[in-house]
């Protein structure tokens, strides 16, 4: 064969299974569009080789699926914690991405071509014993290899490995030869002084092997495995995967993952433009204007958005939980010229977006991407395993949310816990589930910052530093909770403590809510401007389920001897068009915007949403903050109050309850007198669960308001209660009327750990 590289070239042919070569190929056809999702590749659990029964013969639980072929029509999946090959195979591309991930994961569709088994793809010069795969779950030790991302150019597709000091870069295409096509995977391996191990695959047992140049064959477990010498330049391989049967070709070439990236291409030129509606409500502090989403796009992409923040000229990026990353420009006080352009897509449900040092960083099931545009064409080209240290099991739910970044560079993210289909209990629980993660600020180091959350759809950063949470009710979750992190904190959910002794007790939240204020919590955000009214330095809380804002009126107290937060929540009089997930402040502007989707249980109407919460410069009519104390209950407004009103005790409405904490689905509403209460009834799963008779029945204590005293600048209230005591849940109901004569009608639902002095 011709060999015109100036490279080292390494050559190994099996004549029944699999093969390293080269030779010249034929010209290549131009690839039609391709018109379906998920695109040019898909990142998910990727399964090869299906069979009649439902198993799968080979499965990366992180995976990377790449279309080949001018058709599209063949496949290829690497697995990134093994960094192997999985598989290839020829046929249609891969079943779906479920948008709730309740149904298979992306399964190859059609003719198996080879797979591997669950070993090191790589390993620093060693026999293929050091091959072997690491127990559990998570990547290789960064000393043995790690996936470093991947780049691409139009269609292309070049993957990159670290092999201890070594870098591997790696793409794979469709060849024909001899009327045969055939997988061919191509290795750049850098300069290296002892060389690099290299998984190929499984060999028949009648493969016959040819080795040319320095190289060393040896099997494993049926597989065969490579060792490529050390060269002082750049080392080429070519990995074939031939038919069983079909003799050598003659003549074949592959192009060099280095010379693909030299020529860049742009894959989604289009650019789709939409008019924002601004509101047209009157006399509010508060207004919603939509930006409108592109909907019909020439991508098929759907619109369930699911996280975004915004560059430093004002475009905000925004992400989908299929995949996709767009910017977003033209977004001004008028909305009426928005357009939108795709810049990423087939990530594994992004659910965190943020930028930092202008560049976006996105939070996936599989980790934390950097995404690139390094040739300024307008969308990515090159995606950046930022940190993958997160572990991924094949649970359905373990959902990895949001993500934000302190002063210093550290990310924030939470993982979900493994929740069983149906939402009781959970299945196989690895040591990452239920865990919030701080991350340095070069990717390169991840600890536990704190443990024990079931579902927390989103994190909350202050300017300060402190951290917040929601989480969502089920197991060990009795109702929805804003927590108020605490470094080394355990936050309820005893099955994800990941501790040698299961805790007793957990870390009080700053308050739960009950169903109808917040059936699904959603994340937090600081408001850090003048510019959005009274609530400069404070924070809101957004509602999944109830596509709402609530102002967060938070107390600190002395509980067990400990700095306690407690407080409650206030309601905007907001709603958006999707369940409320993540939140962030333009600079620009200095509003708030909102995104969210639709998926889980919500009153949402519209898959996804990008809206913006405008404040009008009109009095903000509503509770600012809210204090229990030992002389009663103190709630400040931002508005001046109507004296009769105001110190009408019988406006004034006030009703404690307390929940259950156990390994139950939520709890009763339980009288904070009533101190035996247990779930007695066993699931379909046989863990204990409360009576439909006990989660119906309310025991609400209802309190007695004796006194109403407004303060001297009319703006702030003590409510002398009869009997005031700690409750897990205190709602507190008021009609009253503004100075002005307005109608101020609403609640403070919150929590009372102790009594302030």
């Amino acid at each position: 064969m011709n060999l015109p590289m100036r490279s080292p070239l390494v050559a190994l042919f099996l004549s029944v299974g699999l093969l390293f070569g080269q030779a010249k190929k034929p010209a290549k056809k131009t690839p039609a569009p391709l018109a379906e999702a998920p695109g040019q590749w898909i990142l998910g659990t990727v399964g090869v080789g299906k069979q009649k029964d439902g198993s799968i013969d080979s499965t990366g639980l992180k995976g990377l699926a790449v279309r080949l072929g001018d058709d599209g029509k063949k496949g290829i999946a690497y697995d990134l914690d093994l960094c192997r090959p999985i598989g290839a195979w020829a046929g249609k591309f891969t079943t779906e991405m479920n948008l709730m991930s309740r149904g298979d994961y992306p399964t190859a569709i059609g003719e198996t071509l080879f797979v591997t088994g669950d070993f090191a793809g790589f390993m620093p010069d060693a026999s293929a014993s050091a091959l072997t795969p690491r127990k559990g779950f998570g990547p290789l030790p960064a000393e043995q290899a790690r996936f470093k991302g991947f780049r691409t150019s139009g269609r292309a597709v070049v993957v990159r490995w670290q092999v201890g000091d070594v870098s591997v870069d790696e793409t794979a295409e469709v060849v024909t030869a001899n009327e045969v096509q055939f997988v061919v995977r191509t290795l750049e391996i850098a300069p290296s002084a002892k060389g690099v191990t290299v998984l190929l695959g499984k060999a028949a047992d009648a493969a016959r092997v040819v080795t040319l140049g320095a190289s060393k064959i040896e099997t494993l477990d049926g597989h065969v495995v490579a060792r490529v010498a050390g060269a002082g330049e750049v080392t080429n391989v070519r990995i074939a995967y031939l038919p069983a049967g079909v003799p050598l070709p003659t003549a074949f070439d592959t192009d060099l993952p280095s010379h693909l990236l030299k020529a860049p291409k742009v894959l989604w030129p289009e650019v789709v433009e939409t008019a924002g509606k601004l509101s047209e409500k009157a006399g509010e502090a508060y207004v919603v204007d939509d930006v409108k989403l592109p909907v019909t796009n020439p991508w098929k992409a759907p619109m369930f958005t699911s996280a975004f923040d915004f560059l430093p000229d004002g475009r905000a990026v925004i992400s989908t939980f299929h995949g996709d990353v767009f910017i977003a420009s033209g977004i001004d006080d008028k909305l009426t010229k928005v357009s939108w352009r795709r810049f990423a897509a087939g990530l594994y449900h992004p659910l965190g977006l943020k930028v930092v040092n202008g560049e976006v960083h996105v939070t996936c099931r599989d980790g934390i991407w950097k995404l690139r545009d390094t040739n300024g064409d307008g969308e990515a080209d090159a995606y950046e395993a930022f940190n993958f240290d997160v572990m991924v099991t094949k649970n359905f739910h373990e959902f990895v949310f949001d993500l934000q970044a302190d002063a210093a560079g550290n990310l924030y993210y939470v993982k979900a816990g493994p929740v069983r289909n149906g939402g009781r209990g959970f299945d196989e629980i690895c040591d990452h589930h239920g865990v919030l993660f701080k991350v340095s600020p070069d990717g390169k180091r991840s600890e536990t910052f704190a443990t024990g959350f079931r579902a927390p759809n989103g994190i909350g950063l202050s300017p300060s530093g402190q951290l917040t949470t929601g989480d969502n009710e089920g197991t060990w979750t009795p109702m929805c909770r804003l927590n108020w992190i605490k470094q080394g904190g355990f936050y309820g959910v005893v099955d994800l403590a990941h501790r040698a002794t299961p805790p007793k007790d957990y870390d009080r939240p700053l308050c739960w809510f009950p169903k109808d204020v917040d059936n699904s919590s959603g994340g937090q955000v600081w408001v850090t401007s003048d510019k959005f009214g009274p609530w400069k330095d404070r924070l809101l809380h957004l509602s999944y389920g109830t596509c709402s804002l609530y102002g967060v009126l938070p107390q600190e107290v002395t509980f067990g001897g400990q700095p306690q937060m407690q407080g409650g929540v206030t309601r905007f009089n907001v709603d958006f068009a999707s369940g409320a997930m993540r939140a962030r402040f333009n600079p620009k502007d200095g509003q708030l915007y909102v995104t969210g989707l639709r998926g889980w249980q919500t009153t949402a109407t519209q898959n996804g949403c990008f809206q913006r919460v405008r404040y009008t410069g009109a009095d903000a009519r509503m509770p600012i903050a809210f204090a229990a104390t030992k002389q009663g209950l103190r709630i400040d407004f931002a508005c001046e109050l109507d004296a009769k009103s105001a110190t009408d005790a019988g406006n004034w409405n006030l009703e404690l309850w307390n929940y259950v904490w156990s390994s139950a689905y939520g709890s009763p509403d339980i009288s904070t007198l009533e101190t035996k209460v247990a779930a007695t009834e066993p699931g379909r799963d046989g863990q204990l669960q409360f009576s439909k008779a006990q989660m119906a029945e309310r025991k609400h204590d209802a309190m007695v308001v004796r006194k109403a005293t407004l303060s001297a600048d009319k703006r702030s209230v003590l409510l002398e209660v009869a009997d005031l005591r700690p409750a897990m849940q205190a709602q507190l109901k008021y009609e009253l009327k503004s100075a002005d004569g307005a109608e101020l009608r609403g609640q403070v639902t919150g929590t009372i750990h102790a009594l302030a002095d």
